[in-house]
């Protein structure tokens, strides 16, 4: 689907809106505020490259990640106005560590910003996530400011975990459909009743999160759409997810594609989710995703798993199967039409109502002669095992 043809077909479903279901009440008026803290470390048997390798930053070549995250987030209700605020501080933690190892959606950060024409080694992802107001009335939720919108998307409410934002619901769940990360957006809601809900959310194609120069991309033309059906009740929870990239020039930090002018390609994408609740301990869940655009390395996702709920115990396992969609792999790493192979297993115990400990293991395999560089191919090894411990608190304040 076009970038224009998803952007007519979300305003189009949005202005056909009427009758809908009244938003249950929401909090009350004033102020609220929370403050969420991960601290993670892992350890691989397989070196593994995060990012391109640079020699300001010899260790993203590593089998060891650890990662610090602060998030503080702070908002004022007003009848059917919110104006909220956040802050997140990322750092990576640990002599020689990377910043992720096995998380594909924190593929590539915290590693170089570029300063004018120079480059300089970063361990630290830190600045004004979110500076927005979200008007809520009769179902309809319309949002309007610098966003962080991977917040707005792609969330389970039966697997969400700590974080809300389906982070545990499998680290290979979003390897093909990467979040777009707009920074300058519209977020548009609309729950009709009985379970279904649409989302919409157009703006600038990737931005820089960690300045107020949220528009930089968006100034050049270049703009993110994605389009999401949900339908939900208290036992299960199906998905579709239709996603837009166009090519764009900067990142964060200041940090732009490589190559004077370049672009990195525009993505499109298409995920669909199902889970389903089978009694109070046991849950399904499943996800196949597809993507394509000529800097995909990866284009079709599948996804299954269960979740085992026993007292403050719960535990995760997953299956998935990623194709590989190109030649031209980093380092040769791979080739088109290999199969990586990753099965998790998360064992998580709740400390405290609003503090988490997880155990993450991964064992990755391929069909062909090497594993992707990204996952531990980096020496030509076929298989990587992965062992990370995490702990999540969320603090209301």
């Amino acid at each position: 689907m076009s970038a224009k043809s998803l952007s007519l077909l979300i305003l189009g479903v949005f202005s056909c809106v009427a009758h809908a279901q009244d938003a249950p009440k929401g909090p009350p008026d004033g102020w609220s505020a929370f403050l969420l803290n991960n601290v993670t470390v892992q350890q691989s048997s397989e070196d593994a490259l995060r990012n391109r390798p640079s020699p300001f930053r010899p260790d993203l070549v590593t089998h060891t990640g650890g990662r610090l995250l602060n998030f503080l987030a702070l908002q004022f209700k007003r009848g059917d106005w919110t104006y909220q605020g956040s802050y997140s501080d990322n750092r990576t933690i640990g002599g020689g560590s990377a910043y992720s190892l096995t998380n594909p959606m924190a593929f590539g950060v915290n590693t170089v910003e570029t300063v004018g024409n120079a480059r300089a080694s970063v361990d630290t992802k830190s600045g004004l996530q979110e500076l927005a107001a979200t008007y809520r009335r009769d179902g309809m939720t319309v949002m309007v400011g610098k966003i962080d919108t991977a917040n707005w998307y792609l969330a389970d409410p039966l697997f969400a975990g700590d974080l809300n934002t389906g982070n545990d619901y499998g680290n290979a769940a979003t390897r093909v459909v990467a979040p777009p990360f707009p920074s300058l957006a519209v977020v548009m809601r609309q729950d009709f009743g009985n379970g279904f809900s649409l989302t919409g959310i157009a703006g600038d194609s990737f931005g820089d999160r960690e300045t107020l120069d949220a528009g930089r991309n968006l100034g050049r033309g270049d703009l993110a759409y994605v389009l999401e059906l949900n339908y939900q009740d208290t036992k299960q929870h199906y998905q579709l997810t239709l996603n837009h990239v166009d090519a764009f020039r900067y990142y964060d930090k200041d940090a732009v594609w490589p190559g004077p002018g370049d672009k990195g390609p525009k993505v499109d994408a298409v995920m669909a989710t199902a889970s389903y609740r089978l009694d109070t301990n046991w849950a399904g869940f499943g996800r196949v995703g597809y993507s394509w655009g000529e800097g995909q390395i990866e284009d079709i996702n599948y996804l299954a798993g269960v979740r085992y709920d026993l007292g403050r115990f719960y535990a995760l396992a997953s299956q998935s199967a990623t194709r590989v969609a190109t030649d031209n792999t980093p380092y040769r790493r791979g080739a088109r039409g290999d199969t990586t192979f990753v099965s998790e297993l998360t064992l998580n115990y709740k400390l405290h109502p609003q503090v988490t400990l997880g155990v993450t293991y991964d064992l990755y395999n391929t069909s062909g002669t090497s594993l992707l560089a990204k996952d531990g191919g980096w020496s030509g090894t076929r298989r990587n095992q992965v062992i990370g411990l995490r702990l999540t608190s969320f603090l209301p304040l």
